[in-house]
């Protein structure tokens, strides 16, 4: 099977703000791995492809907006104004242009997993596409969870530690 997919819709009451943006980058990584092996696998089952389709296509354009949201309206603001060091406030601003570069990845990559689920016949053509954007959207993933899992969440927790619980709650808000 093509994905293994573990289905939670919302953050559970107690998860605190950290933890909610972790889970995100865990399903981000799981979900891109799960891009890769559509685009690796063009001769997998068609209705194995289609599935796996849909759920990397629900993700990247239902749940990962909110992520972002989460990042650039709620997280954002509030580091800007508060971090004191050049580290933190340097890759916080990295953090929305590093947003953008994703997000021009996933424009391309959308209309393609549609393809694949409505039509995973299609594939064939597709899969040298598929494979080359959805290893640029790899790397660039790669680099950008890391700045924000080294230096931006220990930031949010260094700065912003009397304003964790808002900020969870405004996370929660959005789901």
């Amino acid at each position: 099977m093509l994905t293994q997919i573990q289905s939670r819709t919302a953050a559970a009451p107690e998860e605190d703000a950290l933890t909610m943006l972790v889970g995100c980058h865990q399903r981000i990584r799981h979900f891109t791995q799960v891009a890769l092996r559509i685009a690796r696998m063009p001769d997998a089952p068609p209705a194995e492809l289609a599935e796996a389709a849909e759920a990397v296509l629900r993700y990247y354009s239902a749940a990962l907006p909110l992520h972002e949201a989460d990042e650039n309206e709620t997280l954002y603001p509030r580091l800007r104004a508060s971090a004191a060091d050049a580290t933190a406030l340097a890759a916080n601003d990295a953090m929305l242009q590093q947003h953008a570069e994703l997000d021009d990845v996933l424009a391309a990559l959308l209309p393609l997993w549609q393809e694949v689920k409505r039509n995973p016949a299609t594939i064939g053509g597709l899969a040298p596409r598929l494979l080359q954007q959805t290893l640029q959207l790899e790397q660039l993933w790669q680099v950008h969870l890391n700045l924000e899992e080294e230096i931006v969440f220990p930031a949010m927790q260094q700065h912003l530690g009397a304003e964790l619980d808002a900020i969870a709650a405004e996370m929660r808000a959005r789901r």
